[in-house]
């Protein structure tokens, strides 16, 4: 199905497309398909100058190893201030969009391909990062292509990523589901475990089409609430080795931390607030199994990867599919 892909990439660009996206479930390896795209595409036209971007550092060094795996002497740089790269003339520059969007197009030459990996986070419209780049990058090379890779090809707010007039990619060219890899044997199936506690979100406001974080964050954090889902935890991961919590609000996470801590398990939290270094001690020992469970307030929805979690808590309500997608996406990697 990654040849599949890739093949369904240039049979699109053979045809005279323009800005395509690929649909691949989490956990299939959009990570090999970008790596393997890159390389054929240099093996085809070997001018050509390509930018992959992500939105975390930890993915910049994920698709960036890919590649290496692959192809050793690939032309590759790296521009993350969270990994301490800055380069930017490199014929192959993976980059974080933090850290590149304010370039102008001469700092980052020109750019032939700009790859976008977990894509459902450019914005549909306006001065986002992502727009403001690819903006600049254009008055470079004005038929530049754009490719998206996602496991959610739509957004809660605007609906899906190749419909409207100001849509940044043309269509979805390759669909590879959660379903189709579960058939198929490469990711785990989900078995899903209703709770005997629910969190009333009668009285919470919503916006956007999701719930407000602060009145969804009161609803949940409750010592009853917490407590009996907990209790619930400990019982669904009994014969479960790593697991991982969804929760509303830093509080929250911290809060449901506590209570497994007391009730005897290893228990760390990461939030958007965690320093960089100790974020990723946690997620080392996380993986590694000296952790058992996880919490996290609303930073491993997207592009974390645990292939030995086999319990995903799911203690935040959503409105939305693509959110409830990838925090499920988290939990189906098979343990080979």
């Amino acid at each position: 199905y990654q040849r599949a892909g890739i093949d369904a990439l240039f049979d699109y660009w053979g045809s005279g497309g323009g800005n395509p996206l690929v649909d691949m479930a989490t956990g299939t390896g959009k990570s090999v398909v970008i790596s393997t795209l890159v390389r054929e595409m240099l093996q085809q036209w070997p001018d050509l100058r390509i930018l992959m971007l992500v939105h975390v550092k930890e993915l910049v060094e994920q698709n960036a190893r890919a590649l290496i795996r692959t192809w050793p002497s690939a032309p590759i740089g790296i521009n993350s201030a969270g990994l301490g790269r800055r380069d930017l003339r490199s014929q192959v520059l993976f980059a974080s969009i933090q850290s590149v969007h304010s370039l102008d197009c001469h700092a980052l030459g020109k750019r032939d391909l700009v790859l976008i990996d977990e894509c459902h986070l450019t914005p549909r419209s306006g001065s986002g990062m992502y727009r403001t780049l690819l903006a600049k990058l254009r008055e470079g090379v004005p038929d530049m292509r754009v490719v998206g890779f996602t496991a959610t090809p739509y957004r809660l707010d605007t609906g899906r990523l190749d419909v409207g007039a100001d849509r940044l990619f043309d269509e979805v060219v390759f669909t590879y589901g959660i379903g189709d890899a579960v058939r198929d044997g490469w990711l785990a199936p989900l078995v899903s475990k209703a709770t005997s506690s629910e969190i009333d979100v009668s009285g919470v406001a919503r916006r956007g089409g999701e719930f407000v974080a602060g009145d969804l964050e009161r609803a949940a954090d409750t010592s009853e609430l917490v407590e009996a889902a907990v209790s619930e935890i400990v019982l669904r991961g009994a014969d479960r080795k790593s697991w991982l919590a969804f929760c509303t609000g830093v509080a929250h996470a911290k809060h449901v931390r506590d209570v497994i801590r007391a009730r005897g398990f290893s228990c760390e939290t990461v939030t958007g607030d965690t320093p960089g270094p100790e974020r990723d001690r946690i997620i080392r020992d996380f993986r590694s199994g000296r952790i058992r469970c996880l919490t996290n307030a609303m930073v491993l929805t997207t592009g974390f990867d645990a292939p030995g979690v086999d319990l995903v808590a799911m203690l935040r309500p959503t409105l939305s599919t693509g959110l409830y997608v990838q925090i499920l996406g988290r939990g189906t990697r098979p343990l080979y």
